[in-house]
């Protein structure tokens, strides 16, 4: 006997029927580790490339605005560093000017690649890693949408 298709839902516009989606624990705890491990483990594999990318360059935008990093102190350091003075030379590593630039590369025509940290941008940093953390856990914990064909 042929089944027929009466049993089915009707719908005007054909569009699939979304349900609220089951809440994912273990892609939240997985987020809030580290920000796009909830989205690999859910299947949302291009979200989390997404969020690993934010997450981390939040991270050395953060880092690279901390310079000079002696100790763990320094990272929570959010004034100019234009006292800072190297002892190195311009080819063995990183040196400050008198302005607080910090000398980074020499290119070939003889111009130098200067850095100067600013305070602005670490706090930048810290909102995005912030907002980073908690949506990536916020979507993780939401799950995934699924459809319901029956």
């Amino acid at each position: 006997m042929r089944e027929t298709a009466s049993h089915l839902p009707q719908n005007s516009d054909l569009s699939p029927i979304r349900k609220n989606p089951p809440r994912s624990y273990a892609g939240m705890i997985l987020s809030m580790i580290f920000p796009g491990l909830g989205q690999f483990y859910l299947g949302k594999y291009l979200k989390g490339c997404v969020f690993i990318f934010v997450f981390i360059s939040a991270l050395v935008l953060f880092y690279m605005n901390s310079y000079p990093v002696n100790e763990w102190r320094d990272l929570l350091r959010f004034k100019s560093t234009t006292d800072f003075k190297s002892t190195t030379d311009d080819m063995s590593g990183a040196a400050s000017d008198d302005n607080g630039s910090i000398h980074l590369w020499t290119l070939a025509d003889g111009k130098s690649l200067m850095f100067r940290p600013s305070w602005i941008l670490k706090v930048t940093a810290t909102i995005q890693f912030i907002v980073c953390w908690f949506y990536a856990a916020s979507d993780g914990w939401r799950g995934r949408q699924q459809l319901d064909n029956s």
